[in-house]
């Protein structure tokens, strides 16, 4: 009986130990699998560098009146809220590298996302937007 107790004790004990990070990924679902992104964050210095590259395209996703108020030189101004934003993508070459700003970071990182499933190779988010890039010296172009 007293082995019986402690088979019964030890089976009940091992009920309650905590999962190790391999049982948790074995039961995990589909859907809590962590998505991939392509697109990353990068700083004004970093995208300072990637933006002499005459190869890349910048995309301001901010809206026409933003952009005229004061723009990066070269930017092409692509209204992430405008109502031809995602067709526009749909059409724009994947294989080429975006680097993509809006005034803060949240609306391109949205645009970022969506170029993340329509499978851009290779997108870049600027940190803090245009305001840390200000902030950080640099002077934007008025006008359209």
């Amino acid at each position: 009986m007293k082995t019986l107790l402690c088979l019964l004790a030890a089976s009940m004990a091992s009920l309650c130990l905590p999962a190790t990070a391999a049982d948790k990924a074995a039961t995990k679902t589909p859907a809590e699998a962590p998505a991939t992104k392509r697109f990353r964050n990068v700083d004004v210095a970093e995208w300072e560098t990637l933006r002499k590259d005459a190869k890349v395209v910048v995309l301001d996703v901010r809206t026409a009146e933003e952009y005229a108020d004061g723009h990066m030189q070269g930017a092409i101004n692509l209204d992430i809220r405008g109502g031809k934003f995602a067709e526009t993508l749909a059409g724009m070459d994947k294989s080429k590298t975006y680097l993509v700003h809006c005034a803060v970071g949240g609306r391109s990182a949205k645009a970022c996302g969506q170029m993340d499933s329509l499978k851009f190779e290779k997108v870049l988010n600027l940190s803090g937007g245009i305001t840390a890039w200000e902030a950080a010296g640099h002077k934007p172009v008025k006008g359209r």
